[in-house]
């Protein structure tokens, strides 16, 4: 895979036209790492000097982005998403063609705080669940979200939330909520990813991040739940319909 040392086009042009080409072909696929320095270096048989040239104009075209300390990585295009969607995760990334998968960092019981339960209309110190999750589109994070339920109107939702992939599925086969007909309320802000946020979401720390507090009506305006969610603003774009 050595470049042409008598062309006319110089080398750094010639690899990022490799690398480009490797990301439209699959080689490189969005969200992938990119060999380090030193196997470009051997395996394109140039300096490290043509690598960080072509590397840095990559990464300024939007194509490639450095992580402190991880390495060089294929930037993931932005995904756009309808302000006024309340349809579940699991919905959504299915509508783009991609594979949902979620890993649960703490679903128990917990104590409603005030913030929570002005939310959720019920009496500070109600159960309610405590669902926090990390949400991954193809393979890849994408969101936290950390929700919560009120154990008083969805008892037994604790040991049932396992039963389905999508908790809107619980929902809507156990409980009877019509979420085709719900609505919401959001609220966005951006923050900056601390250090579980760049754990979870393998951004870095400091990354900005939409923080979106959403909560969900059903057809009679009774609050379903609140739904806190942070997203790399690198991944999303939103969009509102007017």
């Amino acid at each position: 895979m050595k470049l042409n040392t008598e062309s006319s086009l110089p080398l750094y042009l010639q690899l990022k036209q490799n690398i480009k080409d490797g990301i439209q072909n699959g080689q490189y696929l969005p969200g992938s790492k990119l060999p380090n320095e030193s196997d470009l270096c051997e395996i394109y048989g140039i300096s490290r000097i043509t690598v960080r040239r072509a590397i840095s104009e990559l990464a300024d075209e939007g194509f490639l982005e450095r992580k402190q300390g991880k390495g060089t990585f294929v930037k993931r295009s932005k995904m756009a998403r309808e302000l006024i969607n309340v349809n579940g995760f699991t919905d959504f990334s299915k509508q783009l063609g991609k594979n949902p998968s979620k890993k649960t960092i703490v679903c128990e019981e917990a104590k409603a705080d005030k913030e929570i339960a002005e939310s959720l209309q019920i009496p500070a110190g109600s159960p309610v669940l405590k669902l926090c999750r990390v949400m991954y589109i193809d393979q890849e994070p994408f969101l936290i979200d950390l929700a919560h339920y009120s154990l008083e109107r969805f008892p037994n939702l604790l040991e049932r939330i396992h039963e389905h992939s999508s908790s809107y599925q619980v929902l809507e086969n156990i409980y009877n909520i019509d979420i085709k007909n719900s609505t919401s309320k959001k609220v966005i802000t951006a923050i900056q990813a601390n250090h579980e946020d760049s754990e979870h979401l393998d951004c870095e720390i400091g990354e900005t991040l939409f923080n979106i507090y959403k909560t969900v009506y059903d057809k009679d305006q009774v609050p379903i739940h609140t739904s806190n969610f942070k997203v790399p603003a690198s991944l999303v774009a939103f969009t509102i319909t007017t």
